[in-house]
């Protein structure tokens, strides 16, 4: 009796500790910095027009839980390569191969450019591909990620956030690019850490907007535009909103006091695979727009 309560005593020290560690991981593991050069641009004086197709697109990879994610991805990376994009921001793409494959997809495609923004015990999910160098990267990780407890939701272990890249446009123009995926309300439940995750994005916002250069905000906001979480964001950034669709929780804005996005098409993504008809490529579509980059005149 005494053998089997030291093992169990032992048992449970062991786990409280191994869950004590990872927990200490996840708070402090962030790989990326966060971005400190905001340097002020001045619009070049004759600008040509610039088109653009990017995308956004939430994945659904999660290693374990999404069904026929192996298979999925590739359905996803033959798909996206289709739609020839120059920028393409993902979400919830957590396991190395499914990054693998779609950078390696994409830079046969002519975009050779590429950043995982590893955060957390699981990594914040968020992926960026571009046709341009990415010369500066850094990551805006959230304070309020969620309720550790709450391991069926995940998002605190992803250690989620922002991340805000500087791509080189090839007339030297720089183009800020951020990425996110903020917390699910999951029935309402998380309403107030998303309200805290876009205050502690307000800053950032206005520092992006004060350069002067042109920036793109991509991802799955889990909010509609008119949202109290995105609302004071769109205000503070001067944000445009592209893909149009006001009832959706993914979209592309586009920033920049001196520069005008004129959209010239735009859409969505999704499909189900051919083989098992009830599983959608992924839980979200697709959004992607093709926008002319324009100077104000």
């Amino acid at each position: 009796m005494k053998r089997l309560l030291k093992r169990l005593i032992l048992t449970l020290l062991t786990s409280a500790l191994l869950i004590a560690a990872a927990m200490a991981w996840n708070v402090y593991h962030t790989a990326i910095p966060e971005p400190t050069t905001f340097a002020k641009v001045t619009p070049p004086p004759a600008f040509t027009p610039l088109r653009l197709r990017v995308v956004t697109w939430n994945l659904w990879g999660i290693f374990g839980f999404t069904p026929r994610r192996a298979e999925r991805m590739q359905v996803i990376a033959r798909e996206i390569v289709k739609l020839n994009p120059d920028i393409v921001g993902f979400q919830e793409v957590f396991v190395q191969a499914d990054r693998d494959l779609l950078t390696t997809a994409l830079r046969e495609a002519g975009l050779p450019h590429s950043r995982y923004f590893s955060s957390g015990l699981v990594g914040s999910g968020l992926l960026l591909v571009s046709r341009f160098p990415i010369e500066s990267d850094g990551f805006i990780r959230y304070a309020d990620g969620g309720r550790p407890e709450a391991v069926h939701h995940g998002d605190w272990w992803a250690g989620k956030g922002l991340s805000l890249s500087t791509l080189r446009l090839p007339d030297g123009s720089p183009l800020y690019i951020a990425n996110t995926h903020m917390h699910a309300r999951y029935r309402g439940q998380y309403h107030a850490t998303q309200l805290a995750q876009g205050r502690q994005l307000l800053p950032w916002a206005s520092r992006v907007k004060d350069t002067g250069a042109p920036a793109l905000w991509l991802g799955d906001w889990n909010n509609k535009p008119d949202s109290d979480v995105l609302a004071p964001l769109i205000a503070s950034g001067d944000w445009r909103h592209l893909t149009g669709d006001k009832t959706a929780i993914d979209h592309i804005f586009g920033s920049g006091p001196a520069w005008q996005w004129h959209v010239l098409s735009l859409g969505k993504l999704t499909g189900l695979l051919t083989a098992t008809p009830k599983v959608p490529w992924s839980d979200h579509a697709a959004r992607w727009i093709e926008v002319e980059l324009r100077r104000q005149p």
